[in-house]
This record gives structure tokens, sequence and C-alpha cells, in this order.
């Protein structure tokens, strides 16, 4: 998938941003317990998704929830780690409970959800971290707000699949996660294109979820 001129935008908030942090970053501390929250959630309800998916046989679908909600994992792992520079302690939201519908409902809802996340949440998170100067924040929601775009992607792909073909026959089974951004990808790359984690120093991994069948 090719980056979009937004995104190319988005990351050069990173280079804009300064090294340092402002000494009291409220704003941006709450919204990266914010954002701990909503991919807390997200994780949880794609699980549950992925287990519905099984339920109904569509075991690529399955795949596809079970390599999203890794990468939601990790996003909130990012998240704590940058809540950790600036002195805060790790943050463990519990989970809301998921409301679980038809497969092809749930993959709409985890369209819309992700929509919602790169379109307005993490832009105004990171408007709001360059305002106050942080740099780690500003990298972080920039990966993330990608990484969202991305799996917005594969939904929409797996989505068009269902209604087309009644089926998940025709959609992807293997998945490479990063374990930086969360981006998801067909195969390694030797860096990521999102957040340019290096496959060698192991901040590129992959993992492999593979149908059932």
């Amino acid at each position: 998938m090719k980056v979009t001129f937004r995104a190319s935008v988005l990351l050069a908030a990173i280079f804009t941003a300064l090294t340092s942090c402002s000494k009291d970053p409220v704003a941006t501390i709450e919204n990266l317990k914010t954002a701990i929250a909503g991919e807390t959630n997200a994780n949880a309800k794609y699980l549950a998704f992925q287990k519905q998916a099984e339920a109904e046989k569509l075991w690529r679908i399955a795949n596809l929830f079970e390599a999203a909600a890794y990468a939601e994992a990790m996003h909130v792992k990012e998240f704590n780690k940058v809540l950790k520079k600036l002195g805060e302690p790790e943050f463990k939201p519990t989970a809301e409970k998921p409301d679980v519908k038809t497969t092809a409902e749930n993959v709409q809802a985890a369209i819309s959800g992700e929509v919602n996340e790169f379109d307005e949440m993490y832009p105004g998170f990171i408007r709001i971290a360059k305002k106050e100067k942080c740099s780690d924040a500003v990298a972080a929601f920039t990966w993330v707000n990608l990484a969202e775009e991305n799996h917005e992607e594969w939904f929409v792909e797996v989505l068009s699949v269902l209604r087309q073909k009644e089926s998940d026959q025709d959609f992807h089974r293997v998945w490479f996660v990063c374990q930086q951004c969360g981006g998801l990808f067909l195969s390694h790359f030797s860096t990521c294109k999102y957040c340019y984690a290096d496959w060698e120093t192991q901040y590129f991994k992959p993992q492999i979820f593979e149908a059932l069948y």
C-alpha cells in the first residue's frame, strides 16, 4: 500500500517537533492515556470479533482481526513508553465489553473506529503534542495514525471481498505486524515504511497468523 500525501505530511510532523517536552505537558499526558484506553478497547473488540469470525468459519477475517488486535496492543505499549519518559506510571485501563454482531457488521464497525482515529483523534493529539513540544508523543501519535489508516484499508478490502463473494476465501491469510507502530503487512521489509523501525534490530518482527484449516 502506498503512503498518501496526508501520511507524508504527518511524517513531517516528527521532524518539525522539538527534541524536548515542555515542563508540564498536561494535555499530552491526558491524550496518551485516552489513546491507551482507546487502543485497549480496540484490542478487546478485535479479539471478540475474531471469535465471531471463527464461529462463522470466516477464518481469514479471523486472522485479520487477530493481527489487528496484536497491533493495537503494540500501540498501548508504545504510548506507555512515552508516558514513562514523561515521568508517568504505566497506564492500564480496563477494557469495555465489546459489542459483537455479525462479522460483516463487525468489520464495518472496525472501519468506522479506525477512520475516527486517523481522521480526527490522532491528528488532534499530534497538534497538541507539537504545541507542548513533546517530540516523543508527536512521533508515537504519528506512527499510530498511519498504522490505523493502514488497518482501515485492509478492513475495507476484506469487507468488499465478503460482500462480493459471501466468503473470505480470496482474502490474505498471513500477516506481519510491526512491533513499533502496529502496521500490518503481507510480507516483511528491511524497515517499516510507516515508522522506519529496522527489522534487524527487532523493532520490526514478523508475527504470523495462519488460517485454522
